[in-house]
């Protein structure tokens, strides 16, 4: 990237030769944006230093006497890096980032659950109904057994031998499974 006042080279917010802020990257890539590596086991710490690192150098304090396109630039990287810092921090959103680019589902044309998988669902809910509480019980390991194929698929990718072709699916079915886990009822309710 090139200074837009000074035309250097620069590698980071600010540029080394005259200070100016630049602008945030066009991709907001988290990754990118807090200079962690791509992968999905990333320690909560982790993020957070590198949160911290980087907005250290664009918060809006240290750019309150500059002209008004630097304070607008250090809103937007502020903004950026605590959107950033959210992805990351949390692993659904950080596994989807990584398989698909994007921190949500698709609103439309998302991954179809499969007609086995929600048999097993309507099984759990007429065992509810004869055992209340079992659903939650069942779609609390459920969520258990997700959460260990997710990491095992992202072990092997960070490995260099899998890919991440069923983490959208995975991540569909365990929002699915985590919305049947009820609290259990208060006493006299």
């Amino acid at each position: 990237m090139i200074c837009y006042t000074c035309n250097e080279a620069v590698k980071g917010p600010v540029c080394v030769g005259c200070t100016a802020l630049q602008p945030p990257p066009f991709s907001l890539d988290p990754f990118v944006l807090l200079g962690v590596p791509r992968r999905y086991h990333l320690a909560a710490a982790q993020v957070d230093e590198a949160y911290r690192t980087v907005a250290r150098r664009v918060h809006p304090d240290k750019f309150a006497a500059r002209p008004a396109v630097e304070r607008r630039m250090s809103l937007q990287w502020t903004a950026a890096l605590n959107e950033a810092r959210r992805v990351l921090k949390d692993p659904d959103r950080r596994a989807r980032m990584l398989a698909t680019g994007q921190a949500e589902p698709r609103e439309k044309g998302g991954p179809k659950l499969d007609p086995t998988f929600l048999a097993e669902i309507f099984e759990w809910r007429e065992q509810d109904e004869e055992t209340p509480g079992a659903l939650s019980e069942l779609a609390r390991e459920r969520e258990a057994e997700l959460r260990v194929e997710l990491d095992t698929i992202f072990v092997a990718w960070e490995q260099g031998t899998g890919d991440l072709t069923l983490v959208e699916d995975r991540l569909a079915r365990l929002k699915y499974v985590t919305g049947l886990i009820r609290e259990p009822s208060a006493p006299g309710s």
